[in-house]
């Protein structure tokens, strides 16, 4: 029950953040559909899962790389640059409401599956997350097989559940929006790229 605990709590963090994933996952279900929103879900938890395995088997090597302070330097330059430009495009660029329901075939399953992937890979908070997690729960506490089993699963079970919530509450409100309603959101999901951006590059110097 403990590590269930703690699997819920992390797992809730993660959920209630404001960033990256939390983006690509509603404005993809809010324009293309649930179909495209989920396959682009997929994508993000299969990224997840793959940070998880990695981390876990190489965690002492890992370990010992993102506490190098160069590594730590330009990983926040370059993360917190990206995070930043990506949040100046979406406050500027005006966003034009363009509803359609895709039939996912091989071809756009692929496409949404690979942008939910990359977002979720490229995003430098995710490796730190999962670093850190096993390092400091895992590796530290000496935890068996299976209560890593417990904490870890917990943890993704609460993701996709919220997820697929964000997926479907995205779903039900696309026929209310209309173009200042998505600007709006680009506006304030820019804001707070921008603001995690800077607090990258403030935490490096």
């Amino acid at each position: 029950m403990q590590y269930f605990l703690e699997g819920l709590a992390f797992g809730l963090f993660l959920a209630l953040a404001v960033g990256p994933i939390f983006i690509v996952i509603t404005q993809t279900s809010i324009e293309k559909g649930w179909k495209a929103g989920m396959a682009v879900g997929l994508g993000i938890w299969t990224s997840d899962m793959i940070y998880i395995a990695c981390s876990y088997k190489f965690v002492k090597s890992l370990e010992h790389t993102f506490n190098d302070p160069v590594f730590k330097f330009w990983a926040g330059i370059i993360g917190g640059g990206v995070l930043i430009l990506f949040g100046i495009y979406m406050i500027a660029k005006q966003k034009t409401l363009k509803l359609e329901t895709v039939e996912l075939s091989a071809k756009n399953f692929f496409q949404f599956f690979t942008r939910g992937f990359a977002v979720n890979t490229l995003n430098p908070f995710t490796p730190i997350f999962w670093l850190g997690v096993i390092s400091t729960n895992v590796v530290a506490r000496a935890m068996t097989l299976p209560q890593t089993f417990i904490l870890m699963g917990t943890i993704m079970l609460v993701i996709m559940t919220t997820d697929t919530a964000k997926v479907f509450l995205a779903q039900a409100i696309r026929s209310k929006l209309n173009n200042t309603h998505m600007h709006y959101i680009s506006v304030i999901s820019g804001s707070f790229l921008l603001i995690i951006g800077l607090i990258m590059l403030i935490n490096v110097f």
